[in-house]
């Protein structure tokens, strides 16, 4: 498995269950944070909890790599170029819904918490494209 993939996995792991749990407290129970301190405080808990689990799979992975791993070649670049270049896509189409559509009958948290959403999907869609384009036999463009 390339480090790069590695990396790609380690990002899906740390982010995707911590803010699953994010945002199944906010649909869930919304009127669990009334302050906003205690939102802010909520939200640096899954922030800190993913920025850990992160650092610490990449200190594991940087200590296994030897030093012919870690450099790219046209197949890892073209793979990452495909998905960034998608999850842009779905990141732009999320926040002109959020900065230009909810605006008009939402306000507050909801659009913070719809923009964060936005973020982390698009964050989600790169991983799972990039993971996906060293498992699958064909061109990565």
């Amino acid at each position: 498995m390339s480090s790069l993939e590695r990396r790609a996995w380690l990002s899906l792991w740390s982010m995707c269950p911590a803010y699953l749990v994010y945002f199944a407290i906010q649909i869930g129970s919304p009127s669990s944070f009334t302050t906003l301190l205690e939102r802010f405080a909520c939200l640096a808990a899954v922030a800190s909890f993913h920025a850990v689990v992160y650092v610490a799979g990449l200190i594991a992975m940087k200590r296994r790599e030897t030093k012919d791993e870690g450099f790219e070649d046209e197949r890892d670049r073209a793979i990452d170029a495909r998905a960034t270049r998608i999850a842009y896509f779905v990141m732009l189409t999320g926040m002109i819904l959020v900065g230009m559509v909810m605006p008009f009958g939402n306000s507050g948290w909801q659009i913070v918490n719809s923009a964060l959403f936005v973020i982390v999907v698009a964050e989600t869609t790169r991983y799972a494209l990039i993971v996906a384009g060293y498992r699958s036999p064909r061109f990565a463009y």
